[in-house]
C-alpha cells in the first residue's frame, strides 16, 4: 500500500465508491476477506460500519455467482465453466 506522504497523517476513508475500489484492490492483491479491514486501518481512518456494508455486499455477490473471489465480475461464460468442471 502505498504511504501518505504529508507526515503520517492518515486519509479519511468514508466514500462508498472509494472503499469499494479500495476493497476491490485488495481482493486483486490477494488480500483475505477477514484482513481488509486490517490493511485498510494501515493507511486510512474508516468508517467501519460501511466497511462492514461493503464486504456484506460483497460476500452476497460472491455466493451468488456474480463475482469471483478477487472481486471480478463474472460474465455468463465463466459461470457456465465453473458448472461444467
Amino acid at each position: 500500500m502505498l504511504q501518505s506522504t504529508d507526515n503520517g497523517i492518515k486519509n479519511r476513508l468514508t466514500e462508498p465508491s472509494a472503499m469499494i475500489a479500495e476493497v476491490k484492490r485488495l481482493l486483486t492483491k490477494g488480500v483475505a476477506m477477514d484482513q481488509i479491514a486490517l490493511e485498510l486501518s494501515k493507511q486510512f481512518y474508516i468508517d467501519i460500519d460501511l466497511l462492514n456494508a461493503v464486504l456484506r455486499a460483497m460476500r452476497k455477490k460472491m455466493t451468488s455467482g456474480k463475482m469471483d473471489e478477487n472481486g471480478k465480475a463474472q460474465t455468463s461464460a465463466s459461470i457456465g465453466d465453473k458448472a461444467a468442471a
